[in-house]
Parts: C-alpha cells; sequence; structure tokens
C-alpha cells in the first residue's frame, strides 16, 4: 500500500459520535498523524465558521494546513487565508432552483463563505437547526436579484427527510443536469456546481502539494463522500456508512461510536 500524506476526514457520522463529539482516541490519532507530516483534511458540507471550533480542537491551524467546506465548493487554507480550489453557482442556476423549490413549497437558502440568504419569510425548524450548527448568518432578501453580488457556493433545502425524497424525485431534469444534487444528511437536499465535489477538492489538494492521488486516504459515510471515497488512493467506509459508500470504499473501518477514524488512522497511516 502506498504511503499516506494527505487524509480528507467527514465530519458528521465519521469524525464525530452521535454525540457530536470527538473522542480523545480520534484526536489523539489525527495529532499523531499530524506528527508525522500528513496532511489531516477535514472535509464537509460546511462553510468554514462551522469548522473553525473543530479546527482548533484537533490543533489544525495556519497557512499550511487545509480544509475543504460546502461538500467540495471550497478548499483553502484553514486559516482561510487563500482559496486553492473553488467552484459556485451561478445566479441563473440558483434561480431557477429557488423558482422549482417555492413551487414545491419546499425552503431553501443560498450559501456564500460567511452568510446565507433566502427568499423564504418563513424560516424552516431545520434550516434554523443548520444555520446554528455551521454558524451562518441567514439573511432573508425580498427578491433573487438582490443575491446579484453574492457569489453562491451552494444552494440547500432543509426539510423532514420524507417531503425531501418527494421533492428530490421530482427535480427536472433542467435542473440536475446543469447542478449536481446530493444529500449529506436526511434533512438536507444540497446543489452545487457540477465542478465541485469532495473529490474533485480533494485532488486539487493533492496536485497542488504535488502528492499523487494514491498517497491518500478519504473516510466517509454519506452519499456526499462519494466522490471522495471513490478518487482517494485508499478510500475508507465507516461502519456505520451507508450501503452506496460501503460498496465503493476499499476497506472498511469501526462506527463513529467507536472511534472509527481512529482506527483506521491507526491501521493505514501512523507508522
Amino acid at each position: 500500500m502506498s504511503e499516506i500524506k494527505i487524509v480528507s476526514i467527514d465530519i458528521d457520522g465519521t469524525l464525530l459520535n452521535d454525540d457530536r463529539q470527538t473522542t480523545p482516541d480520534v484526536k489523539s490519532a489525527i495529532q499523531a498523524a499530524m506528527a508525522q507530516g500528513v496532511k489531516i483534511v477535514i472535509t464537509t458540507g460546511r462553510p468554514l465558521p462551522g469548522v473553525q471550533d473543530i479546527l482548533d480542537q484537533l490543533e489544525i491551524a495556519g497557512s499550511e494546513q487545509f480544509v475543504i467546506t460546502h461538500n467540495g465548493g471550497l478548499m483553502q487554507t484553514a486559516d482561510g487565508s487563500r482559496i486553492l480550489f473553488q467552484a459556485a453557482l451561478r445566479l441563473s442556476e440558483y434561480q431557477q432552483i429557488n423558482d422549482f423549490m417555492r413551487e414545491q413549497n419546499t425552503y431553501i437558502q443560498a450559501e456564500s463563505q460567511n452568510a446565507a440568504y433566502t427568499t423564504n419569510h418563513l424560516v424552516h425548524r431545520w434550516a434554523s437547526f443548520e444555520n446554528a450548527l455551521v454558524k451562518l448568518p441567514l439573511h432573508v432578501v425580498d427578491d433573487i436579484n438582490d443575491l446579484v453580488e453574492v457569489e453562491i457556493i451552494k444552494g440547500i433545502a432543509n426539510d423532514e427527510s420524507d417531503a425531501l425524497d418527494h421533492v428530490q424525485a421530482l427535480i427536472p431534469t433542467a435542473i440536475t443536469e446543469s447542478v449536481s444534487v446530493i444529500r449529506s444528511t436526511a434533512n438536507n437536499l444540497e446543489f452545487i456546481n457540477k465542478k465541485a465535489s469532495k473529490g474533485n477538492a480533494l485532488a486539487a489538494l493533492a496536485q497542488s502539494l504535488n502528492i499523487d492521488i494514491e498517497n491518500t486516504m478519504a473516510i466517509g459515510d454519506q452519499e456526499n463522500d462519494f466522490s471522495m471515497i471513490e478518487v482517494a488512493g485508499l478510500g475508507v467506509a465507516m461502519g456505520n456508512a451507508i450501503k452506496k459508500i460501503k460498496d465503493i470504499a476499499d476497506v472498511e473501518t469501526v462506527s463513529n461510536n467507536e472511534s472509527g477514524v481512529a482506527r483506521a488512522l491507526e491501521k493505514y497511516v501512523l507508522k
């Protein structure tokens, strides 16, 4: 097996246990890997403000460490000083998505690097939960054209899981042909640039650091982790991962509640 030099790690259901905590074993293994010079890259659908507490806890900081946010829409240094990869939505693409969601009576918002925007005047409770979790201020606007100066990294719809299942099945091909549609949790339905994915961002980082993709590892559990599990030299499925992820992964570790990330690092990375 190739020496692992970059490890891309999803957050919810992977890095964190079901109590949304990083176990001491996971923190210890991550810091041991970093001490060997391995780049530990937190890779998430969240924006940078929603990751900062985790980065601080794991001591991932500065301009020589990296984080992938917005499900691969952005790849930047941990201190936010440099963007190495970015793929945003055009306003016309978001307009089409927003119109469709309004027809379906489903809440949706646009996200930039540091804020969220919606034309919905009634904010869904799952959106309120999500925005508080990822620390995004929400701006309610009257018209989509109010976003003409906003760089939209992704659109995200929030609702009950069965409602989003129904809406997802109705998304017209005019939308799915122009943007990627993914689920990161049961209560989120996300729309991103076709070039934006965790896998593409990981590949871009490896290229930027002159590291062969075979020397990378990715660990995840949900549909939005598929691209990085597929592209990495070693794709690792969590024990609690969905079947789609387990099917594409090279290996499987134990669950997030059993410090699966630590076990994977110990087995495949730590010398």
